[in-house]
């Protein structure tokens, strides 16, 4: 089993994982110390819920407040970014699952302000790398409007070209008023390392690694 973590996050006090392809669900819930993890129906949108109202439409970003106890919330992701957002004053926290449509739509300040909170610390999981993320050149400079002041075209030919997912996600967290030295990336493109679970790799058959955060 190997669960990743965050330096900014567990030095915040917050349990979390970011889990590579070997790790169980059972080991993730030992390893967090709850019995579940909070999930939605992911649908690569922007809409932000919190953990008590999770039924009905999907949602791509899940917001616990400490103030109801400690609750895990996570998104399943295999390629998308995963993203571990956590409150020191307060000890909210929240999950959010921003693919290349999800960025587009504003999930990650979805999410930010949902949660709110004025003390927040960012966490970038492994997903797809600028090194296996090509994409068509009109989805490239969908992203790119939606990342201020990010280099997100890494390379381009033609009509196609390759996208750094994680520094549009990183610019968005910027966007919603997060310093870059409270947003740490957990390294790894889920594409070409094998210890990730990736659905550009491996289509129908992957499967998808649930990265979760725990309120303090």
């Amino acid at each position: 089993m190997t669960l990743l973590s965050s330096a900014l996050l567990k030095e915040a006090g917050f349990a979390h994982a970011l889990p590579e392809r070997d790790a169980t669900e059972a080991e993730l819930l030992a390893a967090l110390g709850v019995a579940a993890v909070v999930q939605a129906r992911q649908v690569h949108g922007a809409r932000a819920v919190d953990s008590t109202d999770v039924a009905g439409e999907g949602a791509d970003a899940i917001v616990a407040r400490a103030a109801g106890g400690r609750v895990a919330v996570g998104v399943r992701v295999a390629d998308c970014a995963p993203v571990l957002v956590a409150d020191e004053a307060t000890g909210d926290v929240a999950a959010i699952h921003a693919g290349w449509r999800g960025v587009v739509a504003g999930v990650v300040r979805a999410g930010v302000e949902r949660l709110g909170g004025r003390s927040l610390v960012a966490a970038i999981g492994p997903c797809i790398g600028p090194c296996c993320f090509e994409v068509g050149r009109d989805v490239a400079g969908a992203i790119e409007r939606e990342a201020p002041g990010a280099r997100v075209i890494v390379h381009a030919h033609a009509d196609k070209a390759y996208v750094n997912l994680r520094a549009a996600v990183r610019a968005q967290l910027r966007a919603a008023g997060l310093r870059d030295s409270r947003i740490e990336d957990v390294a790894g493109c889920t594409r070409c390392d094998e210890r990730f679970h990736s659905f550009r790799r491996d289509g129908e058959q992957s499967g998808r690694m649930l990265m979760a955060v725990v309120t303090r």
